[in-house]
């Protein structure tokens, strides 16, 4: 048995002081919507209605007719009034630098077009210069981009890794608090934010005022500023835990026992100082049954086994990581009547470099150490992610939680990691026992050296226990804000801090590239620049145990995110190996390329980083909350482990600086390309005129999601995929939605062109004005000649307003009230994690997973559902 010292106990830090609905159209457009709707009787019926309840004492009622009449004179004499009464003395004391009835936020899109150079004073351009304003706009901004590109630099990126992998940093810990504040200071201090000596007093409870206000800028005085939220989680760490195999006539004389322990390495410094071997969220418990070995813990795995006449009922299954997330590794054994699961990492998942294959263990070299193992969460993240307590709901320190049984995300049987090592003897206790696995199904055999593979069960019984002390423990993210010239266009920028371990690669490589990333952005800051749009930065934490801080925030603020943010970019694991991978919702894709293109590619001389794929995201980091429950256009991104690349021993003690240094990334050159590519990211995000959400793109990658839906259909359903007119009602009508949104989305694309043309002829026009003023030298004829194309300005910029806020919120066009079948809390019908996948994205996910989930069961309804929905985003788009 191995006893912990409470990681409670680990230097304990001080208490902290002190829809887009189904109905698709914003509010701005339900008139116009419900306008749309109503045919001419109807209209005519709604113009003569009577509004007898107010009658006169007299008994006449007045129709509507009458009231539109005197609105009409009064328009008409107030802009007769604007026009032609208006005194010229009025008007010099009124100069046109801001219409007096723009909103705050278009006055925000003026002093940003003004700050760029594409104004110079007013709304005129620079009459000595023979540059127009687009011309001024592109200069303006490849100086901005490559004076940010010139601030990160691989040493930087290597220092700050250095300092965040110094100790372990489990959420809910001392190291973890350390690491919030840490974080704190330093983008405090990078950003200059105004900190306090002592830092606990920007450590806010999530849900305070001081929260809200720092998050939202509600005091005007607010400039840049750096905080820390706290929420109260339910987190779980180990007590005790052994595992044992012994003879079933002689159970209380094991002749095997596991030590649960990765070895102390002389060349690795920090791992002396590891954390005990644990899944988060797992069971207490303690059992015995025999052993049986059941591959990848994939739901099907455990049906091939059954189909087989293998059973599991009440044994403990063996299961490899790969594939499906862990947590539906334990669900879907826990399902098939196991008692227990251990889960270790197979050699498989090495590819060529294994010692097998001649090349030497860390640290002597890049194959995998045989007593590595792999920690992390067994909550059911597919199902709904976040504190279990809580679902739906923000952790505050006052919440109304669940009882732990009846928290759905929870897993009810015991489960412990495992490494390679040691699961051999578990392997061999099972040989010519059952089936060989291959027998079985193609996947279900691993790759150790020198064992083979059988699926039990075992005649020996294994004794299995994991004591856990779950309870109520604080979190803690922290945020940094750069203002923009407009607060309610908002772009996050995300990467979690905690880690199983000390974390050099997951999560604090993209950590250190954060830090990067916010240093350039912040020299581009204080030499002057402002973003148009709000940029914030979060670290979050718990995101180990279930994304558990970025969902509180999420579900804290899930009003102002939909309203406010316009794209999430995450950046978890920014490097475990050699290449860029990027996934994103389709509207991003074209943003993350050209992000790349302007950086310099660490793997090749003189060559700039190409991204030609895209995956579609699904879960299993921070984005999640944003894109699957709320609808905000969101990206990831990373360099990741190809089969030639060393072993990265993911949540083992050996993700340490060591390992970064000498095998994953020496030189730190993929460090400083994520910082780069992310930082350009936020520029353009933040700096475009016209939010960089290409609705195009989207539609385009909706027809490949339709080609997969045929697909399926033709292989499950019988469903011939060039059927035509043999296609049955649901996938015709959705194929026409997809094609109506393609369309409404070129048209779209046609009038966010037009309106930039506008702009530029509008500038020019004034400019023109601008340079007959001069000649003339005559101050009263420069205002008249020049309010109306100041008052089309300000117009011009109401649309392009208008125009991002479709952008904004597009991507809640899809984003359904109900939710998806049996897991109410991820609401995107575009995209969603596999329901037995938990990491893997399943496109169309409701049609899709009727298909090929519940054998056709609910599958009109669900195509009706997303059809309804993509119509409701074409009308989106059209209402402009």
């Amino acid at each position: 048995m191995v006893r912990f010292q409470s990681l409670d106990q680990q230097d304990s830090p001080p208490p902290p002081p002190g829809v887009y609905s189904d109905t698709m159209e914003k509010q701005d457009d339900l008139d116009l919507a419900h306008l749309e709707s109503l045919n001419h009787t109807d209209y005519k019926q709604h113009g003569a209605i009577r509004i007898n309840s107010h009658s006169p004492p007299g008994g006449r009622a007045y129709s509507t007719r009458g009231w539109k009449v005197f609105f009409l004179i009064c328009i008409g004499f107030l802009y007769a009034w604007d026009w032609f009464i208006k005194p010229a003395w009025y008007l010099a004391l009124a100069p046109a630098k801001f219409c007096p009835h723009a909103s705050s936020s278009l006055q925000g899109y003026s002093q940003h077009l003004k700050s760029s150079g594409f104004f110079s004073t007013a709304f005129s351009i620079d009459t000595q210069s023979s540059e127009g304003p687009e011309e001024k706009w592109r200069k303006w901004f490849g100086k901005l981009e490559s004076d940010f590109l010139a601030v990160p630099t691989a040493d930087g990126a290597r220092d700050a890794l250095k300092r965040y992998t110094n100790v372990s940093h489990v959420a809910g810990t001392g190291g973890d608090y350390h690491g919030a504040l840490q974080i704190l200071q330093e983008w405090g201090n990078l950003i200059g934010a105004p900190l306090t000596n002592n830092l606990g007093d920007l450590v806010f409870d999530a849900g305070s005022a001081k929260s809200q206000s720092y998050l939202k800028g509600t005091d005007e005085k607010q400039g840049v500023r750096a905080w820390t939220d706290t929420y109260a989680v339910w987190l779980n760490y180990p007590i005790n835990s052994s595992l044992t195999l012994a003879k079933s006539d002689s159970l209380d004389k094991p002749y095997w026992t596991a030590s649960l322990k990765e070895d102390v390495l002389e060349q690795d410094p920090t791992s002396s100082r590891g954390v005990p071997l644990f899944h988060g969220y797992s069971a207490s418990g303690s059992v015995s049954g025999q052993v049986v070995f059941a591959g990848m813990g994939r739901k099907q795995d455990f049906a091939d086994l059954a189909a087989k006449g293998i059973d599991v009922k009440g044994k403990i299954a063996l299961v490899d990581y790969g594939s499906n997330f862990r947590g539906l590794k334990v669900r879907a054994a826990q399902e098939a009547g196991a008692v227990g699961v251990i889960i270790y990492t197979d050699t498989i998942e090495d590819g060529e470099i294994t010692e097998a294959n001649g090349y030497k263990a860390y640290p002597q070299g890049p194959a995998r150490n045989p007593s590595a193992v792999q920690r992390g969460s067994v909550q059911a993240l597919s199902f709904y992610p976040g504190d279990p307590s809580t679902p739906g709901k923000p952790s505050y320190r006052n919440a109304t939680r669940l009882e732990p049984e009846d928290a759905d995300s929870l897993p009810k049987i015991p489960s412990l990691p495992l490494s390679y090592n040691e699961a051999k003897v578990l392997l061999e206790s099972m040989k010519g026992k059952g089936l060989k696995a291959e027998d079985v199904n193609s996947r279900l055999a691993g790759a150790i050296d020198g064992v083979e593979y059988w699926t039990g069960p075992s005649d020996d019984i294994v004794h299995l226990e994991n004591f856990v002390d779950l309870k109520v423990r604080d979190i803690w993210n922290t945020y940094a804000v750069l203002p923009g010239h407009i607060k309610d266009e908002v772009v996050v920028l995300g990467n979690h801090r905690d880690a199983w371990t000390f974390g050099a690669a997951d999560p604090n490589s993209g950590t250190a590239a954060f830090h990067e990333a916010i240093k350039g952005l912040s020299e581009l800051y204080k030499g002057g620049w402002k973003p148009m749009r709000t940029i914030v930065f979060a670290s979050w934490d718990a995101e180990e145990y279930g994304l558990v801080g970025s969902t509180e925030f999420g579900e804290d603020y899930s009003d102002w995110i939909r309203d406010h943010v316009v794209a999430y970019h995450n950046v978890d694991v920014s490097v475990s190996g050699s290449i860029i991978k990027a996934s994103s919702s389709p509207s991003l894709s074209r943003l993350v390329q050209n992000a790349a293109a302007k950086v310099d590619d660490p793997n090749k001389d003189d060559a700039k980083i190409e991204l030609d794929a895209f995956n579609p995201l699904g879960s299993g980091s921070d984005y999640t909350v944003f894109l699957q429950h709320l609808g905000i256009a969101s990206t990831d991104l990373g360099y990741q482990r190809t089969s030639t690349d060393p072993v990265y021993m993911y949540h083992s003690n050996y993700d340490s600086f060591y390992w970064m240094d000498k095998f994953g990334d020496p030189g730190f050159h993929r460090h400083e390309a994520a910082a780069k590519m992310v930082g350009l990211m936020a520029i353009e995000t933040s700096t475009a005129l016209f939010a960089p959400i290409n609705v195009r793109d989207y539609a385009a990658e909706l027809h490949r999601y339709l080609s997969k839906i045929e697909t399926l259909a033709a292989k499950k359903l019988g469903i011939p995929k060039n059927g035509g007119a043999r296609h049955p009602k649901w996938l015709k009508e959705l194929r026409h939605a997809v094609h109506k949104l393609d369309v409404s989305a070129r048209h779209f694309e046609h009038q966010e062109a037009h309106l930039k043309r506008s702009l530029v002829r509008l500038v020019e026009k004034h400019g023109r004005h601008g340079r007959h003023r001069d000649h003339h030298n005559h101050k009263d004829a420069q205002y008249h000649g020049d309010e109306k194309t100041d008052k089309e300005i300000w117009k011009v910029l109401g649309e392009i307003r208008r125009v991002n806020k479709k952008l904004q919120t597009f991507e809640q066009g899809l984003i359904s009230k109900e939710g998806l079948k049996g897991r109410e809390w991820y609401k995107h019908l575009g995209t969603a994690p596999g329901r037995w996948l938990g990491y893997g994205a399943t496109t169309f996910p409701g049609v899709t997973e009727a298909v090929t989930l519940d054998d056709g069961a609910g599958l009109e309804y669900e195509a009706r559902r997303l059809t309804l929905h993509i119509e409701g985003l074409a009308r989106h788009l059209r209402t402009l």
